[in-house]
């Protein structure tokens, strides 16, 4: 899960030169009502399918970089408030590292000093198939321009490695990144010269800096806290899914705690027990429409229904659309001619 911020970003950046935004977040099943706010979290998957939609979509694979170069300091919420009141780069690259779970969810990232230098990195989980190319770009040159506020204008790392092949851009396009880079590596990453790392952030604040940690900790706290119980609760759903509906206590069982206990530990983190299982459901659900040809009654049963019918209208109050509407959907090519032709008319207007 990712925090809706970069979403937002990205629908200023098409309002701004009369774009329709809307267009490219249907065709990637983004809800418009997140816009609204920043700290709301959504599926990783539907915001990298909005980045390299809305690259595609207006024809600029330097997007991302430009997106970069407009956004706000502090615009990814309380994450990006930390980071530029750290007393130094050194502390702004460790607090990223170790605070990156309340922006987003699912990524191994880490910050290590080697000698006289820092690297940060980061890296998709194993079999994580969605196209990370424009959304990595797009991080790591916000991440560049904002310690060129302290190492000035024309700073470059040392190194910049991304887990993806070279996109083709123009090469001034890239100049933010300096001219050591290496694609297709292991994961995503740049270098950072023991100068820099040193250097004061020009909008630290000792005092915010500390309110901001304190916050992000208790967040941090109880992210992982949530991430811990929830996915067993999920797994133990999935596992039993196949089979029919899984009853509260089942699953207890299956996690070792009594159904009571689940219940109260569920409701301290505002979830509950039918709250996860109808998310593991649309999860599991979506994913099979997507990705398989499996008969919709199959699916109907994989997800623990009885009936198509009752599917149906799960999906619907999901999805807004059918199963079999919204698996159609997928198989379009996003976006469509027609969609680039509306997209550019739209801002003609």
């Amino acid at each position: 899960m990712i925090r809706a911020a970069p979403a937002i970003s990205l629908a200023k950046y098409f309002d701004a030169r009369k774009l329709d935004f809307r267009i490219v977040a249907r065709d990637c099943d983004f809800p418009m009502g997140f816009l609204d706010d920043p700290m709301a979290t959504v599926p990783l998957r539907v915001v990298l399918s909005l980045f390299a939609a809305a690259s595609r979509a207006t024809g600029d694979r330097a997007l991302p970089i430009k997106l970069a170069k407009e956004s706000i300091v502090g615009e990814t919420g309380l994450l990006g408030h930390l980071a530029t009141s750290a007393p130094t780069v050194r502390a702004c690259l460790e607090c990223l590292a170790g605070y990156m779970p309340i922006f987003v969810t699912g990524l191994e990232v880490g910050y290590v000093e080697t000698g006289a230098t820092g690297k940060l990195f980061w890296r998709v989980p194993i079999g994580f198939d969605a196209m990370m190319e424009p959304f990595s770009v797009y991080v790591a040159a916000m991440l560049i321009l904002r310690i060129r506020m302290a190492a000035g204008e024309g700073w470059t790392p040392l190194a910049v490695t991304f887990g993806h092949k070279a996109p083709s851009v123009d090469e001034a396009d890239f100049k933010v990144f300096g001219n050591r880079i290496t694609f297709g590596a292991e994961t995503t990453s740049f270098t950072v010269d023991a100068v820099t790392l040193a250097r004061p952030m020009p909008t630290a604040n000792e005092q915010m800096f500390a309110i901001f940690k304190h916050h992000a900790s208790l967040l941090l706290r109880e992210i992982t806290a949530k991430q811990d119980l929830a996915a067993q609760v999920r797994d133990a759903i999935g596992f039993r899914l196949t089979l029919d509906t899984p009853p509260l206590e089942a699953v207890a069982r299956d996690i070792g705690v009594t159904p009571r206990a689940l219940q109260r530990r569920l409701e301290r983190m505002g979830l509950s027990f039918e709250k996860v299982l109808d998310e593991t459901r649309f999860t599991i659900a979506e994913r099979l429409l997507r990705e398989t040809d499996r008969p919709l009654i199959q699916v109907a049963h994989d997800v623990g229904y009885g009936s198509q019918s009752t599917f149906t209208r799960a999906v619907r109050r999901w999805l807004d659309v059918s199963p079999r509407a919204y698996r159609e959907r997928c198989r379009r090519v996003v976006p469509s001619d027609r969609a680039m032709a509306s997209l550019h008319a739209s801002g003609e207007k």
